[in-house]
């Protein structure tokens, strides 16, 4: 493949991506820091069920409890930890619902701010489409840190800086290995 061609490639595929890819360095340096973004959990109700002790039952148990209500909510997958449900996708208003006792289930309403959302897509917590967009990043990524590796190392000017940065980078991974 020619140069120029690897170098459209290489600022587009940035390009695309350069949204995402200065929100993962943001949100994750923002929760290392402590800052984790909020929410506000409110009860929204309560019922009387047994919830289904059949896997493939629990999205239309949830779905019918939800109707039952008049609350126009749809999830997406549902992360089950003991006696407590967390509706998916977390960046939106979203539900969890915990089983209170043999047959109380609570569900309450969850409502996370800018920060909590931006952190839960960068978790992988988002719709299906931005999951799909995150795996795409991934590949992605790659492809423009080898072409862009590649192109360095071509140009004899920049040849030593890019091997010895590269070495380096490579370096701190393997001394944080052992």
């Amino acid at each position: 493949m020619k140069r120029p061609i690897i170098i459209q490639i290489h600022l587009a595929l940035a390009s695309l991506y350069l949204p995402l890819l200065l929100l993962m360095p943001l949100t994750g340096g923002l929760y290392l820091l402590g800052y984790k973004g909020a929410e506000i959990k409110s009860e929204a109700f309560q019922v009387q069920a047994e919830i289904p002790m059949d896997k493939s039952e629990l999205r239309s148990f949830f779905i019918q409890q939800f109707e039952s209500q008049k609350i126009d909510f749809d999830f997406e997958e549902i992360k089950e930890s003991g006696n407590d449900f967390l509706f998916r996708p977390s960046t939106r208003t979203y539900y969890s619902a915990s089983k209170t006792s043999d047959s109380a289930i609570t569900f309450y309403k969850i409502e996370p701010n800018l920060l909590r959302k931006l952190i839960e897509i960068h978790k992988g917590h988002g719709p299906k489409l931005m999951k799909w967009f995150e795996i795409s990043f991934a590949v992605a990524l790659i492809m423009t840190a080898l072409s862009g590796l590649w192109l360095s190392i071509t140009v004899p000017k920049y040849r030593r800086i890019t091997w010895i940065s590269f070495t380096l980078g490579a370096a701190v991974i393997l001394i944080c290995l052992v």
